[in-house]
């Protein structure tokens, strides 16, 4: 059970050790539920405790939530409960910039209807969104833009779709995704839906200050790098 899907600030939680093993990152356990977010969906994974173990990395492996630890993972006996606790701050900072990068994507298109977000990209320190289309974005407009919005405080949701039902719903995506089969979508406000897999925050509010790094224009494209404070 993945329980950052439905709580980003659920910080600590219990849980039942179902195996481990060790691939080429090193040693792993799983268990029947985590707080624990794995990398992807550009976004870093948590890192924390459990017990007395370090958790170094998390990764998805073939439905497998792989929590890589320090130390020898037959340290916990199978079936064994454990505490698990991540670590608080990466979590929210995480959380502020996966948001921040839809938010960005939303507000680019508004101001910018020929730019479509294709990529995003949320990893402090290097975080982006990627527009395919053509369109000259002005820096100082979008920057006063976006602030603005964030203090606007918009409160966020969570709700599951099908393809077909969003895209009768909303608006046909730019990207390809399995029909027939219910994925996680988050929206901002009243803004457009977007289908995410990651955490986020109850409110833009918690965002902060939004900076631009640069804007960088391409063969019909454009990137846009920024940071937080």
């Amino acid at each position: 059970m993945k329980l950052y899907l439905s709580d980003t600030y659920l910080f600590e939680s219990s849980a039942k050790l179902v195996s481990s093993g060790q691939d080429e990152k090193g040693s792993y356990v799983i268990f029947d539920k985590t707080i624990f977010y794995p990398q992807g969906g550009g976004q870093p994974c948590d890192i924390g405790m459990i017990n007395d173990l370090k958790v170094t990395s998390v990764k998805e492996v073939e439905d497998e939530i792989r929590h890589y630890i320090t130390g020898d993972s037959c340290a916990i006996p199978a079936g064994s409960d454990v505490s698990l606790a991540i670590d608080k701050g990466r979590r929210i900072l995480n959380a502020r910039y996966h948001t921040t990068s839809h938010f960005l994507a939303n507000i680019v298109q508004r101001l910018y209807p020929d730019l479509i977000a294709t990529k995003g990209h949320a990893f402090p320190g290097e975080a982006y969104v990627e527009f395919q289309g053509s369109g000259q974005v002005v820096a100082d407009v979008l920057r006063a833009e976006m602030q603005g919005e964030i203090d606007t405080a918009y409160d966020l949701s969570i709700f599951d779709s099908t393809l077909e039902e969003f895209e009768q719903k909303f608006y046909k995506l730019p990207y390809e995704i399995p029909g027939g089969k219910a994925f996680r979508v988050m929206r901002i406000g009243d803004f457009p839906p977007i289908p995410c897999g990651g955490t986020h925050l109850k409110n833009t509010n918690e965002i902060g200050k939004f900076i631009i790094r640069k804007i960088k224009p391409g063969d019909n494209s454009t990137k846009i790098q920024f940071s937080l404070e």
